[in-house]
Order: C-alpha cells, then sequence, then structure tokens
C-alpha cells in the first residue's frame, strides 16, 4: 500500500470543510524552504489545490509573517505575491492576490498596533487601499478582501471592558452643566469619577516599573516579569496585569494624546485623544486610587451606555473609508448585525477564549457589486453548539460557540499547554457551508476562520492557470525545483540512429524508426521516497510531528495524526479515505466555499 502524502492531512481539513479557497495568515515558511520543498508536511502541494505565498524576505523580520492562499484547481488564473508595489511592503510577507476571473481576493495580515510603528501599518493599508481600487479601475475586476485587518470596527466587535470612556468630556458634563440641571440629576458614577479623577491623575504622575517574579507551581521554574506601580497615600499600588516588558507596562498607562507621521504627506496626525481609557482600567483605578468600588455588572452598565471606540484612530479611519467611500460590505454584519460577542481573536496567554474577552479582527470584506452573490447558507443562525438554548445573537451563545459547549478547556496556569480536546469537540469546527465564523479549536491557534459563501454564478471553473507569467511564477516558489524528467528532458538533442535521425525534444519525438514505448514518468519524489511499509498508510508523519510551524490555521496543528485533526494520540483511527480521486462535477447551481 502506498503511503499518503504528508499534506493530504491539509487536503481532508479542506475536503471537510467544502473549502474551494482557503487563505491563511502567518504561515510564517520561509522561501527557502518553499524552494527546496522541505515545506513541513509539504504543505505548499495540496492534491486539488494550487497554493500561493508571500514570503517574508526582510532580514529583519526573518521567521515572521506569510501569507498563504489554497484554489481549487481551475478556480484561479494569475496571483501576485507583490501587489502593493512597495518593496518595504511586499517584502514582510503581508499580502498576496489571487485572481479567479470575476474578482480578485487580498489575502491579508495587516502590521499589528504595537509590534510596528502605526505609520508603518497605516502606509500599508493605504497602499492596499490602492491596490484594491487599481484592480477595480484598471483591470474592472470586483474586489473581496480577507484576512487578519488587525482592526476592530464597532462597538459590537470587542468585548465591552474594551470600550473606551472619554474622561475629559465626562468631567466637563459635571463641571459644566446647563442650565436648569441639577447635579443631583447625573449618575452617582459620573460624579464619582468627576470628583476623582484629579486625585488619580496626581498619582499616576508616580508611575514606576518594576521587575517582578513568578514561579510556576508546578515546575518551580521563575520567570521576571514587569508591572506598574503608583504611589496612594504614602504606599505602593500596584496596577494592572504581569507585562513582558517595561514598554508594555508603560503602554497601558499612558493615557496622553499620540500622533503618528504620514508617510504620504509627512503630516503629523492625532491617533489617540488624551484620556480615552477603557471601562475595566477606570474600575480599577477608581478603586485602588479612589478607593471607589464599581461592581462588574455596573461596569457592564456603564459600557453600554457611554462606551464607545476612538473616533480618531487611523486604522478604524481607514476601515470606515473602505465601507462607506469605496462601496465594500463587512459580510458577516450584513447578515448578523446585532449579533454580540462574536470575535476571531483571544489572549490565549491569559485564557482569554474561554471568557470570550476578545476581539473581531478577521474580516471578508466585499464590494457592493458582489453582494448580490454572496449566501448566508442552509443555517438559521449563527454557529452555536447549543441551538434554541440562547438567543444566537446573544452572548451566552457566542460563549458557547467559542468554547464548544464548554468543551473546550481553559489551560491550567501551572503549566502544561493546552488541554486535549475530544474528537467530539474538534470536530464541533465542521458544519454546514455559510457566511460567518467556523470555531476551529484553541490547538489550532488563538484566532479563528472566517467564511464567505458565494453563488456559482460569479465563480469560474475552467480558468487555466498562468504559469509562465512571472508575478505568478514567484508566488508559486515550490514549483521551481524541476522533476527528473523535466530537467533531462529540457533540452532539444538531435542523434544519429541506424535507418533515420531521431530528434528529441522535451516529451515528444519524431523517428524514422519506430519508436520505443513511452516510459512513465517519476517525480522527484518518486526517486527520493521510501518504499511505503505495510501497515503504514495511516501512520503519523513524522515531519508533522516535528513542524513547528505556526499560522493562524497551522498546518501541523491541523492535523497531529494523519488524518485525525488537531489529536495527537495514536490510538485512534485515521478517517476513512473512500480512494475515489476522480474530479467531481460541479453541479450548476451547487453554492462555493471561501474562508480565512
Amino acid at each position: 500500500m502506498r503511503r499518503k502524502a504528508p499534506s493530504s492531512v491539509i487536503g481532508e481539513f479542506l475536503r471537510r470543510h467544502q473549502a474551494d479557497i482557503f487563505c491563511v495568515q502567518e504561515s510564517k515558511i520561509p522561501l527557502s524552504q518553499l524552494e527546496s520543498r522541505s515545506e513541513p508536511l509539504q504543505c505548499a502541494h495540496v492534491e486539488g489545490y494550487e497554493s500561493f505565498w508571500s514570503c517574508c524576505v526582510d532580514t529583519s523580520k526573518r521567521g515572521f509573517n506569510g501569507v498563504t492562499t489554497y484554489v481549487k484547481k481551475g478556480m484561479v488564473a494569475s496571483a501576485d505575491s507583490k501587489p502593493l508595489g512597495s518593496p518595504d511592503l511586499d517584502d514582510q510577507g503581508r499580502c498576496v492576490m489571487t485572481d479567479h476571473g470575476e474578482f480578485v481576493i487580498f489575502n491579508v495580515y495587516v502590521p499589528a498596533g504595537g509590534g510596528q510603528p502605526l505609520s508603518y501599518k497605516m502606509k500599508f493599508l493605504n497602499a492596499l487601499r490602492r491596490a484594491m481600487k487599481r484592480q477595480r479601475d484598471q483591470y474592472h475586476k470586483k474586489v473581496i478582501l480577507a484576512g487578519d485587518l488587525n482592526i476592530s470596527h464597532g462597538k459590537k466587535d470587542v468585548h465591552w471592558a474594551s470600550l473606551c470612556l472619554d474622561i475629559d468630556q465626562l468631567c466637563q458634563e459635571v463641571e459644566q452643566l446647563p442650565p436648569g440641571q441639577l447635579v443631583e440629576d447625573l449618575p452617582e458614577w459620573k460624579l464619582q469619577l468627576a470628583k476623582s479623577w484629579p486625585k488619580i491623575e496626581a498619582t499616576l504622575q508616580t508611575k514606576k516599573v518594576v521587575p517582578v517574579q513568578t514561579t510556576n507551581p508546578r515546575t518551580n521554574q521563575q520567570f521576571e516579569k514587569y508591572r506598574m506601580t503608583v504611589q496612594v497615600d504614602g504606599k505602593q499600588v500596584f496596577l494592572g496585569g504581569y507585562e513582558e516588558s517595561p514598554r508594555h507596562c508603560e503602554h497601558y498607562f499612558d493615557f496622553g494624546p499620540s500622533y503618528y507621521e504620514c508617510d504620504d504627506s509627512k503630516e503629523r496626525i492625532l491617533a489617540e485623544k488624551k484620556n480615552m481609557i477603557d471601562v475595566q482600567t477606570v474600575a480599577e483605578l477608581m478603586e485602588k486610587v479612589a478607593g471607589i468600588t464599581w461592581e462588574v455588572e455596573h461596569q457592564r452598565k456603564i459600557a453600554a451606555s457611554y462606551g464607545k471606540r476612538s473616533e480618531v484612530a487611523p486604522p478604524r479611519k481607514w476601515l470606515n473609508e473602505i465601507l462607506h467611500k469605496d462601496g465594500m460590505v463587512d459580510a458577516f454584519r450584513h447578515f448578523y448585525p446585532d449579533a454580540e460577542g462574536r470575535f476571531t481573536c483571544w489572549d490565549q496567554f491569559r485564557n482569554r477564549r474561554y471568557e470570550n474577552e476578545g476581539a473581531r479582527i478577521d474580516y471578508t470584506i466585499v464590494d457592493q457589486s458582489l453582494l448580490k452573490y454572496v449566501q448566508q447558507g442552509n443555517v438559521t443562525a449563527l454557529r452555536c453548539s447549543c441551538f434554541g438554548k440562547h438567543d444566537p445573537n446573544s452572548e451566552e451563545a457566542a460563549l458557547c460557540a467559542t468554547t464548544a459547549n464548554g468543551r473546550f478547556q481553559a489551560v491550567p496556569f501551572n503549566g502544561g499547554g493546552i488541554v486535549e480536546a475530544t474528537q467530539e469537540a474538534l470536530d464541533s469546527q465542521f458544519g454546514e457551508k455559510h457566511t460567518g465564523m467556523i470555531y476551529t479549536p484553541p490547538s489550532f491557534s488563538d484566532h479563528i476562520a472566517t467564511s464567505l459563501l458565494l453563488d456559482d454564478t460569479c465563480c469560474s471553473f475552467g480558468l487555466t492557470l498562468q504559469e509562465n507569467d512571472k508575478t505568478t511564477r514567484a508566488a508559486q516558489p515550490h514549483k521551481k525545483l524541476r522533476t527528473i524528467s523535466s530537467f533531462f528532458g529540457a533540452a532539444s538533442v538531435t542523434t544519429c540512429l541506424e535507418g533515420g535521425v531521431k530528434k528529441i525534444t522535451g516529451n515528444s519525438f519524431t523517428a524514422s524508426s519506430k519508436p520505443p514505448p513511452a516510459k512513465k514518468k517519476r517525480t522527484m519524489h518518486d526517486f527520493l521516497a521510501k518504499p511505503a511499509i505495510k501497515g503504514e498508510a495511516g501512520a503519523k508523519s513524522n515531519v508533522c510531528e516535528s513542524s513547528n510551524v505556526a499560522t493562524k490555521l497551522t498546518a501541523s496543528a491541523m492535523a497531529s495524526s494523519s488524518t485525525n485533526f488537531a489529536k495527537s494520540s495514536n490510538d485512534r483511527k485515521p478517517l476513512k479515505n473512500n480512494g475515489n480521486s476522480k474530479k467531481t462535477a460541479i453541479p450548476k447551481n451547487s453554492i462555493r466555499n471561501f474562508f480565512n
């Protein structure tokens, strides 16, 4: 029995999700591994799919970023791994564009706000917007934007505790009451805040970051962390949590205005107003500095009535502009405008997924002209493991979906790693094709997938990949290594034979004498692969076990056994393969499924 290719685990994953196009962010696979075909799981070579890569070649960011798009064969015409037109942006491997005939897809991993200067993030976003506009104006393409934008858009896209209070505005409301309104008419918490804020501001002048040691109670291993301290009535008081660096501590308690320099205009632009502080931090300051406790339910009510997203944050303004000025539509919010708590990313280090304290920063955004082809799918509500138990738009339903109805367990803080999930919990990610979210397990990533369902009428299925196109070739570095037969067959050789002349050109020939029977071509894999061992077809791949690739939907995390998704135990049988490798005809009225 021939052993399955290591990449078959990815193929099985895509089959179960019924994915025609699959966008991955943070693939983190070096260009050199793809060119030498030494990438983990042979993940560039998935049967039935073409893969397109934009790898990070910036020497200062080696081992970071990377985006990959898998497309079913016949559904892609070309690709561009450097679509932004700027080496310092394209070299970081954050965007790959694929052409699908009627439309193009930009698969992106936008720089995070804390990792690099905001000026770089905005330079990337502005270049991306220009690239999308160029596809519309010059090539008459419709555009789909998919990936990790590292932007949370509206109030419903973040946990309530992350909503901000405009402290200066709230204090001003108390100090400058309109005629006829009494102080007693104001909510008590506003009066408390206005009275306490001068003391809080004075206390923050004593800020100091100090190193602290933490100990793992299971291993007794010690770690150096950092915390922010202030002086309250002559005593040292800790603020916030344990951070990895002094810079992180300072960032969380820097409430001054911030600016960035626009790369295009060189203009100094306001990025955040002074004293825009999240509800949870304000509550902590009120308790530790002013001695006034706001209970959690009270904080929630304050957030619901007065919490807001920053109105001046440049990335959020950019997202507003592509939605309102460029005519794009957030597919998720189009179908689920009232859904609460539907996040795509959580802080796994602090176990935030299990409390559903996250943010929605991953999107599928489409041009308005494509919206008529976008389908909700054969689902009555958002994916959730407890239909009928909660309102599908509620936070309770979102928590249920996020944790697979409690089957995904939090990581013990004393060590041990992510708790191994049951097969039932792992399989909860699979379901009907739809536009929405796919709740992949925590062992895959700190993100989950988003999905987009398109009607067949806007999709092309008979496209021929332009493999000789320069930009397309650059997006497929794994195809640079040719097979043995193509290597020897590339040259054109004319030889004299008894009874005639034989000219060999590639794999064709003409001869006056009868040619020998054609030999079956053998690939490089055929030459190097060891013979399959009987009974080994379902065994684990060593590449899979040793791979340390980290992606938003990591290839190695997709299957820790050969076909049993994210299960590491050897006692589980692989999923059955019916052995049918023939291409299935696509029904005329079928629906295509895209997700990132």
